[in-house]
């Protein structure tokens, strides 16, 4: 009943308003890594380096600084988003999907 009741009130908005309320549809939670994925993967595919990566998505002050670190620490958040893309590509997105 109140799966009814909220599209009811979704239809009656979208009438009057012409939007759709934005209360009905929440953000992905796992939007903000998706995007940072599908980015590496846009890098990847145009051939940019591992780092022209990191500065796209990390910004060139952050790279410049921590690039180099001993722990690899930017350099696996850039190598974990283009595996994790490339796997989106070959089929992953099904499960995403589900």
């Amino acid at each position: 009943m109140k799966q009814r009741l909220e599209g009811l009130e979704c239809l009656n908005a979208l009438r009057s308003t012409g939007r759709l309320p934005p209360r009905f549809f929440p953000a992905e939670p796992r939007g903000a890594r998706l995007r940072l994925v599908l980015r590496a993967l846009d890098g990847f595919i145009a051939g940019a380096s591992h780092r022209e990566i990191g500065i796209a998505l990390l910004g060139k002050a952050r790279v410049e600084r921590d690039w180099a670190d001993p722990g690899d620490h930017l350099r696996d958040i850039v190598r974990r988003a283009i595996k994790r893309g490339r796997a989106l590509m070959n089929g992953g997105y099904r499960r995403f999907l589900l």
